[in-house]
């Protein structure tokens, strides 16, 4: 997430802009991986890939849009033609995201990802342990990552290592930052994990997050490596300190979804929704209105007033700690 005084303000005061910048564009849901934690079975989302056709209708009808995602509930590397759409988009004028799970990041397919110009790649990484307890091994996935940063060039594209809190699993999240100043990875993301669908998943307490955040942010100044949360900082320099002071002193702000800031998901069928997290959740389609006309419109002005009813006790883009039940 990038962003400047007025935008870390902006988010905190709520103060909507007049096109969303981000866009997150569901190529495919296509997985070669069933993770544990992952929600996409509970979605029930057709196991599809998106046509040229209809990507390119998308992408020419995303006036005001800066940055563009291009994942669904699925692993983009494995669209056949996602190495197209990336070209397309820059093209475009477009920066351009994948988050990966990266178990396919091959000698081969890095080379593809590096000539395509994509801007900035996240990769998802729950333990820096052989196999993780979440789904798949990481052994692989770490040779993966010090490929590409060796075999990048000027630094494209950034590489942000992506996990999520897991109760009891501090120690995970630590070595992960370790392991990325290692890799000389460029930013490592936190994010809380989403246990409405699945009973089974245990997240960190209130507290327990926050001394896990604490110490994350310790090692990040301590070894210079960027680490991101939306519960305890972003950016970097004055931004980061900025939104620091800000979340603290503007707490009660907290019941603010900043995911409806400046972001719309798109799905295969040209419906913007407000969040990833309900990709069903329609407030309007490409092919039928403009996207200012959605973002304006009274569908996506009662989601954002109401989210708190319609979303349930999601908190995973608050600042705030919504307690979740055992």
């Amino acid at each position: 997430m990038r962003g400047n005084i007025r935008d870390v303000i902006g988010r905190f005061f709520y103060l909507i802009p007049d096109f969303p910048t981000q866009a997150q564009i569901e190529v495919t849901n296509r997985c070669n991986l069933t993770c544990t934690m992952c929600p996409r079975d509970h979605f029930n989302l057709p196991k599809e890939d998106m046509s040229d056709e209809v990507f390119k209708k998308i992408v020419s009808r995303l006036k005001g849009v800066t940055q563009l995602t291009l994942t669904g509930w699925g692993e983009p590397l494995c669209h056949p033609r996602i190495f197209e759409m990336i070209s397309y988009c820059k093209a475009q004028g477009y920066q351009v995201k994948l988050t990966t799970n990266g178990t396919l990041l091959t000698s081969a397919m890095r080379q593809k990802v590096i000539a395509s110009g994509l801007d900035e790649i996240s990769i998802s990484l729950e333990s820096i342990r052989q196999v993780s307890e979440m789904g798949h091994s990481t052994r692989d996935v770490l040779s993966h990552v010090e490929g590409l940063m060796q075999e990048r060039q000027k630094g494209v594209p950034a590489v942000t290592l992506q996990s999520t809190l897991h109760r009891g699993k501090g120690e995970d999240i630590y070595e992960i930052i370790l392991c990325g100043k290692k890799l000389g990875v460029d930013r490592i993301n936190l994010g809380r994990l989403d246990v409405r669908l699945n009973g089974n998943l245990k997240r960190p307490s209130a507290q327990e997050e926050r001394t896990i955040l604490h110490e994350a942010d310790r090692l990040s100044r301590e070894l210079g490596i960027r680490v991101d949360s939306i519960q305890y900082a972003l950016f970097h320099g004055l931004e980061r300190a900025t939104y620091k002071i800000l979340k603290s002193s503007l707490h009660c702000f907290g019941k603010y979804c900043l995911r409806l800031y400046d972001y719309v998901y798109i799905t295969q069928k040209a419906e913007v929704t407000p969040c990833c997290g309900m990709p069903r959740y329609g407030v309007g389609n490409l092919f039928q209105k403009e996207l200012q006309e959605i973002w304006r419109g009274g569908d996506f002005k009662h989601f954002r007033e109401h989210h708190s009813r319609i979303c349930g006790r999601c908190d995973l883009w608050k600042t705030r700690y919504v307690e979740v039940g055992e």
